[in-house]
């Protein structure tokens, strides 16, 4: 089974960043994904940024990160043991994807071997607690360092927002003090188009034009090993457009109203409207899909969480088919008695 040989060879760092040497820890990893047997995958890496409709799968959990990365590397450094929980707690904070982040942190540091192929170190050294090759410019150049892991981790995540479009006043990390400016000159045409993905950041973090799907392709690998069933999207009841809030935990309906509206979400860009019918009486359902998977997921979606139900129209995103369902579905936006 073809991976794309060439797809993870060329991670190197360039404008503002410039580090050829990552070819090294790239290629290994090329080499572990084929062994995997890890397929491309079709879903594009999602936006830097958390929202409403772009939120961290409820399969993903710090000790199944680490699990994950004890499958490439059985004994990752001690005081590394806690690295995932250092990606929520500050991914959460800054609202970026924490698991991509660490699929990227994954990527940089060869699953934290920080080895090359023959088994060298590459030019930033564990101790350094950098974990995204920032300040590395190649030729045996180390990059920066940080005083432990917490700070090391919110290097890459403070990085990671303004590569977004958004700028830092005091950010920890040297590099991105350095070259913030430059990072947001690039950045923010695209932030006022649309929200900045982590495909974006292919030919600037890194010169491979597919450093983003190489990102994705370790997600995907994650997800086939962990997100199963129900885990695989978040299903989540809420109240109606004029209070919805991305930080309020999911509110379900009165279990008396004979019509109700939810939220589910694969993290895409399209936004499905499914009717369907259960027990409880009418479901309508507003999934988050992406289009180039639509009728996929739309299907799968149907067939697990809403048997016999139907997609009744697409919508450019979320907030439009929420306007529809309580359009059809009016006493689901009535509050509560």
């Amino acid at each position: 089974m073809s991976v794309g040989v060439n797809a993870l060879r060329g991670i190197v760092r360039a404008l503002p960043e410039i580090h050829p040497s990552r070819v090294a820890l790239a290629s290994a990893l090329l080499a572990a994904l084929v062994l995997a047997g890890a397929a491309p995958a079709h879903a594009s890496a999602p936006p830097i940024r958390t929202s409403a409709s772009n939120q961290v799968p409820a399969c993903v959990t710090p000790d199944r990160l680490m699990a994950f990365l004890r499958t490439r590397n059985r004994r990752p450094i001690q005081r590394f043991r806690d690295i995932a929980r250092w990606y929520q707690q500050h991914g959460e904070r800054w609202q970026v994807r924490w698991d991509y982040a660490f699929f990227q942190m994954a990527i940089e540091t060869n699953f934290l071997t920080y080895r090359q192929p023959n088994g060298r170190w590459g030019d930033v050294n564990p101790r350094q607690n950098n974990f995204a090759g920032l300040g590395t410019t190649g030729g045996g150049v180390p990059g920066d360092s940080y005083p432990d892991v917490s700070t090391g981790v919110l290097a890459q995540i403070q990085h990671l927002v303004v590569y977004s479009g958004e700028r830092i006043p005091r950010p920890v990390g040297p590099r991105t003090r350095l070259k913030q400016d430059v990072i947001l000159n690039l950045s923010e045409p695209v932030a006022r188009k649309r929200p900045v993905t982590f495909q974006d950041l292919s030919g600037r973090w890194a010169v491979d034009k597919r450093y983003g799907r190489s990102i994705e392709w370790v997600a995907t690998l994650f997800r086939r090993q962990f997100c199963r069933g129900r885990d695989d999207v978040r299903v989540a009841r809420r109240a109606p457009p004029s209070r919805l809030r991305p930080s309020l935990a999911p509110k379900p309906a009165p279990s008396a109203q004979r019509c109700r509206v939810s939220i589910a979400s694969f993290g895409g860009s399209q936004t499905v409207l499914i009717d369907a019918t259960d027990r409880a009486g009418r479901m309508l359902t507003a999934l988050d899909v992406e289009p180039s998977n639509r009728q996929q997921m739309t299907r799968g979606f149907i067939a697990q969480y809403a048997p016999g139900g139907r997609a009744i129209g697409v919508y450019r995103n979320r907030r439009d088919a929420l306007s529809e369902a309580f359009r059809l579905c009016p006493e689901a936006a009535k509050p509560a008695s």
